[in-house]
């Protein structure tokens, strides 16, 4: 599995691994749709993302903020990356799930213990989340 869930109090730990700085990003997604997985209903919802910055960490944090958001906001229950590009200070994806009933688990991606980095020939990063 390229992520893993950490309970603290108040807050969840996602640890992402992946063979690829992109990986990373995908399997961010990965782990917010397991943890927004709703009730969808057939109305399909497609939406573009775009997110700009310079530090991959912080990049990280605001594109699992997005999809959080995107969920809460317009009820999205996020189900495929129908394209994902990754440049050295952007990410640009489309994404895709249906209109429904999305768990409401994320207040606010924090910067608390937040990393992106190498790590045993692949990549690693932590993001925690306040939920």
């Amino acid at each position: 599995m390229p992520f893993r869930w950490i309970e603290h109090t108040g807050e969840l730990e996602v640890e992402l691994e992946a063979d690829s700085e992109q990986g990373l990003f995908e399997a961010g997604f990965d782990a917010i749709c397991d943890l927004v997985s709703g009730d969808g209903t057939p109305e399909r919802i497609e939406v573009p993302v775009e997110l700009t910055g310079s530090d991959r960490a912080l990049l990280m944090a605001d594109w699992l903020g997005e999809l959080a958001f995107l969920a809460e906001t317009r009820g999205l229950v996020p189900e495929r990356l129908e394209s994902f590009e990754l440049d050295e200070d952007r990410v640009r994806a489309l994404v895709q799930g249906s209109a429904g009933y999305p768990a409401h688990l994320v207040k606010a991606v924090t910067y608390h213990r937040l990393s992106f980095e190498r790590a045993d020939g692949g990549w690693r990063a932590r993001v925690v989340l306040d939920v």
